[in-house]
């Protein structure tokens, strides 16, 4: 990515997390990157490749924070509770913040499925590294734990609820791991 295409994601970025995707136009993009509109248009064919682009920074981010995170322990308790943390919390956190939240979720999985799924691989081949010792013979547990904390954030009333229900999901990985 250019300077400016970093310039123009992170001005996007912050527009969809303040206006939300419907209400964000491609002028307020340029006008909060400090850009000419034709620039954004040059760089991107329209606001659904923005999207893209968003997506796939922010699962970028936070898969290099996490990569980070993990080096600095061996406990695979730890390193649950750190995928949790960077990566279900902090992203319900964010999209809660947004007006018009629910909105940018069917964005999300409309414009950015193929990155999601993308992302979605690097995330089990992760997962399956740093369980194999434990779950070689449970590739089950990976899927267990990486599907449950996506989808943990359904049906919940607030951020502490959500805090509950993966401390749930991170205890029975460990017990699974165990047995």
């Amino acid at each position: 990515m250019t300077d400016k295409t970093q310039i123009i994601v992170t001005a996007a970025t912050n527009m969809f997390a303040h206006y939300g995707y419907a209400k964000t136009t491609m002028g307020d993009i340029a006008s909060e990157a400090g850009v000419a509109r034709q620039t954004v248009y040059n760089a991107f064919t329209g606001k659904e490749e923005i999207l893209r682009m968003v997506v796939h920074q922010v699962g970028k981010d936070t898969y290099t924070a996490v990569m980070e995170a993990w080096s600095k322990t061996d406990s695979i308790d730890e390193k649950l509770s750190i995928f949790q943390d960077f990566g279900p919390l902090k992203w319900f956190e964010a999209i809660r913040a947004t007006p018009d939240w629910a909105e940018l979720i069917d964005g999300m999985q409309n414009a950015a499925s193929e990155v999601m799924a993308t992302q979605d691989a690097q995330w089990r081949n992760a997962f399956a590294t740093v369980l194999r010792t434990r779950a070689t013979e449970r590739p089950d547990v990976v899927d267990f734990f990486y599907s449950a904390s996506l989808n943990a954030k359904y049906g919940v009333e607030n951020v502490q609820h959500l805090r509950a229900r993966l401390a749930t999901i991170k205890n029975a990985t460990l017990a699974l791991l165990k047995a």
